[in-house]
């Protein structure tokens, strides 16, 4: 139950980015996109015997195919909640420390157009509520939107 959950949600989050991707393929072969991961491991690159083989970096490979001056930045470190990926005017006390180096706001910072939150289960490992990590997501995606990134 609980991984078919976490993996509805990454396709509810991840599709609609790769659709934000795909209708770029026209403008991006003209004008360059900057895209930043923000996850844990999966995304850091655990889990392939060849660090090539993860994830970011063949999607850094496709996009770069569009249009070789598409930026990929992958912020992403294992161990990672929901709690660290927070922006920086986020504070519990009672909740993980954000990370502000690997958060929301450092990829607004980065002139991001696009984010890609990779966050499976390190939120339920840590008994994070599905409620809890959909709020955090939401604050996530309100930042977003307030600085027009997708």
């Amino acid at each position: 139950m609980r991984k078919s959950f976490y993996l509805g949600l990454f396709l509810l989050l991840f599709i609609p980015l790769v659709t934000v991707a795909q209708n770029y393929n026209a403008c991006v072969k003209s004008s360059p996109i900057h895209i930043v991961v923000l996850g844990s491991s999966t995304a850091a690159g655990s889990g392939p015997s060849s660090i090539d083989s993860a994830w970011v970096n063949r999607y850094r490979r496709h996009i770069q195919s569009i249009n070789p001056n598409n930026q990929v930045t992958n912020l992403a470190v294992g161990g990672t909640t929901t709690y660290h990926i927070m922006p920086d005017w986020f504070s519990d006390s009672t909740k993980p420390t954000r990370n502000t180096t690997k958060n929301i706001s450092e990829a607004i910072r980065l002139s991001a157009d696009a984010v890609i939150i990779n966050m499976p289960s390190n939120d339920a490992a840590n008994g994070f509520i599905a409620a809890e990590q959909l709020s955090n997501f939401r604050t996530i995606k309100n930042v977003a939107d307030s600085f027009n990134v997708k």
